[in-house]
């Protein structure tokens, strides 16, 4: 597609698609309206594909009326007006090439150099005309303002014609298609462009009533229902539509450190994590009424991992991550409130991510997806526990709310039902428990490789404290305090979980090789192996010693025993008794690999901190 005129000509071509059907007929189309339409777009959208230029008939009197800018600008809006109105259409196939024909004109306007920040800005005036016209609330009062505004003031002409009778699903279609755009603009790798977008889409959510959804929203939790079925279902949609298009946006923000509040990037975020609780609300009557449904379970991916995503870009308020925190504990489908001991060691099988994994009965399948979602709440629970607990910001003055002592709380329900408080009064007892939770705990996240290196990293915020009993009375908030303390630095010993970890990898080092050579997780690996070793060399008793049970002569030179009545953790690692050496072969056969790799300059990146590390591993193994 030639760059000279560019709006004008994707106009004529989308004109002549559009305006040989009269209003009517793409308002109530017949079969064959549908079919000629289908068959027009599919040309529109090919010729737009090849980029071949179209004649256009220059029209002077529209330079002289308006100027070529001018003319060139509303030749866009009309031609997003046009393909926006397409997508209130029922026809599923018309709606999605109209989408399609939006996502080319896009990138046309990106090659081109012109004219794309028009568009993006048009399309995000069209989404919200759309949730205005979509959700008709009568006029409450005036003081509230959640009436029906003057139309006079919604804007343009153009596009208010084509969007008066939106619907939901419109709605839901202008989130898909924004989202197909910024994965394109991705692929650019474009700040500028991202920018643009970011600052466009921002300004547009900010403008949005949200007000009105949630009169909406709140109307269908009081009475159960939106009215028909239909209205239930594309409600639905527009949920899982608009979750899916604030994963991605969040996704692609980048953050500089020390960027300036004000710029796109931040603005986006905060807007974002501004619409969560809104997001929940909404959500939750479809968690509730469809508990193990599709779209329940998609519902809840989403949720979970947008939250993720933002605690990953964005410095959240702490009173935000303790709301977030209440409501994994509260809502979240009860996955918090199950223990972890269920989680068996992992399979070589395993079909998960596999194609064959759709050969697999409903029940298995489902428990799949419940072990998703069981896994992203606990890995959001204990990423917003650990920085209401371990950040610098909750231990001064500047936080006006007692945070820590919330999240603290929160801990300790969660504790609480994973190893009852009564297993303290034998430490024996209490010894083998906590093994067992860590080893499940580990065995949880062992099938997203992504999540378990995330997890494990933020375990090793967790301070270590001394590893005996604290004689304290029950009841106090200091006392609760000093338990939870206790126990988190007891179930979440770094060296105790990486003893664990490579138990989990069958002592395979070419797993581990794998890990650190992944473009995915290979970074997230080497900070975990660096991070483990440094703690495995300042621990070197416990790791030699791992998983024997402690004896009752703290000077005692010998091995430890295991328990006669052992757990099935336990029994499982009798098949290994000896564990460290598995171990030391393991890492000194990384070590071997790493070391051949570099020489080659067959290592991705730098390794050489990783082989220091290694080395002093080695050098402890060899000492007497």
């Amino acid at each position: 597609m030639a760059t000279g005129n560019l709006a004008s000509r994707l106009h004529l071509l989308i004109d002549r698609c559009v305006r040989q059907y009269p209003e009517r007929e793409v308002s109530s189309p017949t079969k064959e309206t549908e079919k000629d339409l289908l068959l027009s777009l599919s040309q529109v959208l090919r010729e737009i594909q090849s980029g071949e230029e179209t004649v256009v008939d220059h029209d002077e009197t529209a330079d002289t009326l308006y100027g070529p800018e001018s003319k060139e600008y509303l030749c866009l809006e009309r031609l997003v007006a046009d393909l926006v109105g397409l997508l209130g259409m029922k026809n599923v196939h018309i709606k999605h090439l109209a989408g399609n024909i939006l996502v080319e004109v896009s990138e046309s306007l990106v090659e081109s150099g012109s004219q794309w920040d028009e568009f993006i800005r048009l399309l995000c005036e069209c989404l919200r005309l759309a949730v205005i016209y979509s959700f008709p609330i009568p006029a409450v009062s005036s003081e509230t303002g959640f009436g029906i505004p003057d139309l006079r003031f919604l804007g343009s002409d153009v596009l208010k014609c084509k969007l008066e009778k939106a619907s939901w699903s419109t709605v839901s279609d202008i989130f898909r298609i924004l989202r197909n755009i910024l994965k394109r603009l991705s692929l650019e790798e474009n700040e500028e462009l991202l920018d643009v977008y970011l600052e466009s889409v921002n300004s547009t959510l900010a403008k949005v009533p949200w007000c009105r959804v949630d009169t909406v929203f709140s109307h269908q939790r009081q009475s159960g229902t939106l009215g028909s079925t239909a209205n239930c279902e594309e409600a639905t949609v527009f949920l899982g539509n608009f979750v899916q298009f604030l994963c991605s946006m969040v996704q692609q923000v980048h953050v500089v450190e020390d960027s300036d509040d004000f710029e796109p990037s931040h603005l986006i975020l905060q807007k974002t994590i501004e619409l969560v609780p809104d997001l929940l609300r909404w959500c939750q009557p479809n968690l509730e009424s469809q508990s193990g449904s599709c779209m329940s379970r998609y519902l809840g991916h989403k949720l979970l991992v947008l939250m993720i995503r933002l605690t990953d870009k964005s410095n959240i308020k702490c009173t935000i991550l303790l709301s977030w925190l209440q409501y994994l504990q509260r809502d979240s489908q009860g996955f918090l409130q199950h223990t972890l001991t269920k989680f068996k060691p992992v399979q070589d099988n395993c079909l998960e991510g596999s194609p064959f994994f759709v050969s697999l009965s409903d029940k298995e399948v489902n428990e799949t997806h419940s072990n998703h979602l069981h896994r992203l709440s606990v890995f959001l629970f204990l990423r917003c526990s650990f920085t209401l607990l371990y950040s610098s910001r909750h231990t001064d003055k500047q936080c006006e709310f007692d945070c820590r002592k919330k999240a603290m709380a929160e801990m300790f329900k969660w504790i609480e039902r994973q190893i009852p408080g009564n297993t303290f009064s034998d430490h024996r007892i209490y010894s083998k428990k906590s093994v067992e939770f860590s080893a499940s705990f580990v065995r949880l996240f062992m099938h997203e490789d992504d999540l378990l290196f995330k997890v494990l990293l933020q375990l090793l915020s967790v301070p270590l404290h001394r590893q005996e009993l604290p004689n304290v009375e029950w009841g106090s908030l200091e006392d609760e305090e000093q338990i939870t303390l206790f126990r988190l630095s007891t179930l979440f010993n770094p060296v105790t979980l990486f003893c664990i970890f490579l138990s989990e990898l069958h002592y395979d080092h070419q797993v581990l090789l794998d890990y650190l050579i992944s473009k995915d997780i290979g970074a997230s690996c080497a900070e975990y192996l660096l991070r483990c070793l440094r703690a495995v060399c300042d621990s070197w008793t416990l790791f030699v010693e791992f998983p024997f049970e402690g004896s009752t002569n703290a000077s005692s030179p010998k091995r430890r025993k295991v328990l006669p009545e052992t757990s099935e953790v336990e029994q499982n690692w009798r098949l290994h008794p000896q564990a460290f050496e598995d171990a030391k072969d393991c890492l000194l056969s990384l070590q071997n690999s790493v070391v051949k790799l570099h020489q080659k300059k067959l290592f991705p990146y730098n390794p050489e901190a990783l082989l220091r590390r290694l080395s002093r591993f080695q050098e402890l193994c060899l000492s007497p």
